[in-house]
């Protein structure tokens, strides 16, 4: 039960760190371009998106790859 919690807690905090990293990915990319003008809120609320979609498929990335990797000592 406590190996659940710990699992648990270091996926939350793998998801905080790349949905992070991913925003301040996000806001060098120069979305102005894209969006039509005075739309700055949904140009705002496009870079979130974009950022936690992001961060979430980086975070599950490695997240399965931890747990693959400790699956690895029922192999030998």
């Amino acid at each position: 039960m406590f190996q659940l919690g710990v699992h648990a807690l270091i996926s939350i905090v793998i998801y905080l760190i790349t949905i992070g990293l991913s925003f301040q990915i996000m806001k060098s990319i120069q979305v102005e371009k894209i969006i039509r003008r005075n739309k700055v809120f949904e140009a705002q609320l496009f870079l979130i998106f974009a950022a936690i979609a992001l961060g979430f498929l980086v975070g599950n990335f490695f997240i399965t790859l931890i747990d693959t990797s400790m699956q690895l000592s029922n192999f030998f």
